[in-house]
């Protein structure tokens, strides 16, 4: 990607169109060529989610403007989506006492001079802002009166905020409001996430330095599928976006979606959490002529729960749009599979008490946020399974890895006939656990985690190797001497 990227500055050197995009585009990270770089080397690891709108990067006055007008009104849904999930968020029973504190609020800072302050948006606010763009700055305003920076709840208000000591209780009344909402955590949440809303247009200075990436993008895929086709590589996003030509599109498919129309009637998409936007739109290529009851079907399994391959561009957003809207011209109805066959009801039990909280509350496609769904124990696992903790605070990894030996040993001796697995973060982890596991005398099997050259009979075997091919490899010799059947000991070996 990188080399791909870079490659794209030898247009510097030429003359005409893409010349002029490649110096604005350059000119615009301030002439940093490694920012450059890695900029475009970023873009094409996501190649798939904007060649769709750029294509060859060249279009004439009217197409550009068509693009604005839609990139536009993209950012006007995102803006505007965000904003009712916030309003629809705020607490009812709170809202008429917010409204007043913050009137009160905004008067206090108007009258000290502070009317740059958001908050004095706030001083005619009758009722809550409207979920509309135009309002994003009153809706930044209550979160500037209610949130700290960081998107806390705020614990108490100063003059700052606009109560000002010596007040007739308007502060403690406000500090009590604040403490009604420390549980709505969704609304704190949606509160802060609107800080970070984009503006809804362009202004032409940004358009122009857009135009002219959307000129060179095309450019550093050419040199990438270069690179690809000298070296012999490819990757995940390649191979979709090949089928996709391969295929065409639903409007105007391609030899081979016509005949696979009259081949294919049944397609089964497994994992479908981790497919990709260039994989969606190859199931639209692949299922643009069905006609609804023709008796062709399409059939996709996946948790979105466990989508963990968006570094791969899986996204799980276009899985939560699927189930709603379908893929394409084919409606898709949803079957929500309850029964855990897999852990102990106590298990099931505490996953259902602990993911609502880590989880988000309610699916949103545009963020990939995915909502938990409550799980149902079966009737084989009853009255099965258990949480322990062993809480190690500022611990060390063989503090870790000891600690880890004994619930082992416990849990063996405990179940003697049963299967156990450990799970760790990394493999960093594993050493100290596997070294002691050995000592312990306890079996373990573990896949690719020990690389072969750090067990001590391939180490033996290696330099036993070294020792016979090069009789003069010192440092072979010496592991062969030390080795468990010669065993000689330092002093020999000095000697």
């Amino acid at each position: 990607y990188r080399q791909a990227a870079a490659a794209t500055l030898d247009w510097l050197t030429e003359s005409g169109e893409f010349h002029d995009a490649t110096d604005q585009v350059l000119r615009h990270v301030d002439n940093n060529t490694w920012l450059y770089v890695a900029y475009l080397s970023r873009m094409l690891e996501t190649r798939d989610q904007w060649l769709p709108f750029v294509g060859s990067g060249l279009m004439t006055d009217d197409e550009a403007l068509g693009l604005r007008r839609r990139f536009e009104r993209s950012l006007e849904n995102v803006v505007s989506s965000q904003l009712r999930r916030t309003r629809n968020a705020f607490p009812s029973d709170v809202s008429d006492a917010f409204l007043e504190h913050a009137r009160y609020a905004a008067s206090n800072l108007r009258v000290s001079g502070a009317t740059d302050d958001p908050i004095c948006l706030l001083l005619d606010l009758e009722g809550l802002p409207p979920a509309e763009p135009d309002a994003a700055s009153s809706w930044r305003a209550i979160a500037e009166l209610l949130l700290t920076k960081k998107g806390d709840w705020r614990k108490t208000v100063t003059k700052n905020q606009g109560f000002p000591a010596g007040d007739a209780g308007q502060k403690s009344a406000y500090c009590s409001l604040l403490e009604a909402l420390h549980d709505y955590d969704e609304f704190r949440s949606c509160l802060h996430a609107l800080r970070d809303l984009p503006p809804v247009v362009y202004s032409d200075e940004q358009w122009d330095v857009l135009l002219a990436l959307f000129r060179v993008l095309p450019l550093a895929v050419g040199e990438l599928r270069r690179l690809f086709n000298d070296q012999g590589l490819t990757d995940h996003i390649e191979v979709a976006l090949t089928a996709g030509t391969a295929l065409g599109t639903p409007e105007e498919p391609g030899d081979i979606a016509l005949l696979l129309d009259y081949q294919v009637r049944h397609v089964l998409v497994d994992e479908m959490q981790d497919t990709s936007s260039a994989q969606y739109r190859m199931l639209e290529s692949l299922t643009g002529g069905w006609e609804p009851n023709d008796g062709r079907t399409l059939f996709c399994v996946g948790d979105p729960m466990q989508s963990i391959y968006r570094f791969r561009n899986a996204e799980v957003g276009q899985f939560l749009l699927a189930r709603d809207r379908g893929i394409g011209s084919v409606p898709l109805d949803s079957l929500v599979l309850r029964q855990n066959f897999r852990s102990g009801e106590y298990l099931v039990d505490w996953f259902n008490k602990v993911f609502p909280g880590v989880l988000p509350g309610q699916d949103d496609p545009s963020r990939s946020a995915v909502s938990y769904s409550a799980a149902v124990p079966v009737p084989k696992f009853a009255a099965q399974g258990s949480i322990h903790t062993w809480p190690l605070f500022s611990s060390s990894n063989a503090a870790e890895a000891e600690v880890g030996l004994q619930i082992i040993r416990q849990t063996l001796d405990a179940h003697p006939e049963d299967d156990m697995a450990v799970l760790v973060r990394s493999r960093t982890q594993l050493p100290g656990l596997l070294s002691r596991l050995r000592k312990a005398g306890i079996p373990y099997r573990a896949v690719n985690i020990d690389r072969l050259t750090d067990l001590p009979e391939i180490v033996d075997v290696l330099a036993l190797t070294r020792a016979a091919v090069h009789l003069g490899d010192r440092l072979a010799w010496l592991a062969v001497l030390r080795g468990p059947w010669i065993g000689l000991d330092w002093t020999d070996l000095h000697t």
